[in-house]
């Protein structure tokens, strides 16, 4: 039976991301995104698509972890990936990409949402076809990182910043990444 529900774009980005770039402070990717109060409904479901580019140093071997929050920086952690680990040899503007499905579960001041993904980090800008290579990785992100996710309690009777945030495991200048594409789309 339908609930005459649609999907729509609920946000998508215009211009590129602030670069996160040598730096160990955790930091939004593209500019948050304010869900309003009560929209986040039972069974409501938003997908989270973004792209970008990333480089890392060729002196050390970084970390970056990717999170979804709910309430900003600083909220609540909706889903993140481990710490994954950066080739050894630097990488120059590879392409990134993050895919994530965010399903309410009970709504209200303590509802909960249940949040899913992936990380895909490519190492290699411009493979060479026919020939088999490590070209990336791709890590699970969920509310216990990579092990056991599970719904979260947040708050959904407010209005509230949706965010994307990436985090460097060393300050350097070659370790950076740009946010280029980024879509939030309601799926019901």
């Amino acid at each position: 039976m339908s609930r005459q529900f649609f999907e729509e774009a609920l946000a998508w980005a215009t211009a590129d991301g602030a670069a996160v770039a040598n730096t160990t402070t955790e930091a939004i990717v593209f500019p948050n995104i304010t869900i309003p109060a009560n929209f986040m409904a039972d069974g409501r479901v938003l997908k989270l698509t973004a792209y970008g580019r990333w480089s890392n140093v060729v002196t050390a071997v970084p970390t970056v972890t990717w999170a979804i929050r709910w309430g900003g920086v600083a909220g609540t952690v909706l889903a993140q990936s481990p710490a994954i680990v950066t080739p050894a040899a630097a990488t120059t503007n590879a392409i990134w990409q993050i895919e994530a499905v965010l399903q309410v579960r009970t709504n209200g001041a303590t509802g909960t949402i249940f949040c899913m993904g992936t990380v895909t980090m490519f190492e290699d800008a411009a493979a060479t076809f026919g020939t088999v290579g490590n070209y990336g990785v791709v890590q699970p992100m969920g509310s216990a990182g990579a092990a056991t996710p599970a719904a979260v309690t947040v708050d959904l009777t407010a209005d509230t910043a949706l965010s994307l945030t990436a985090d460097w495991s060393a300050a350097n200048a070659s370790n950076t990444l740009t946010g280029h594409i980024y879509t939030l789309e309601a799926l019901n």
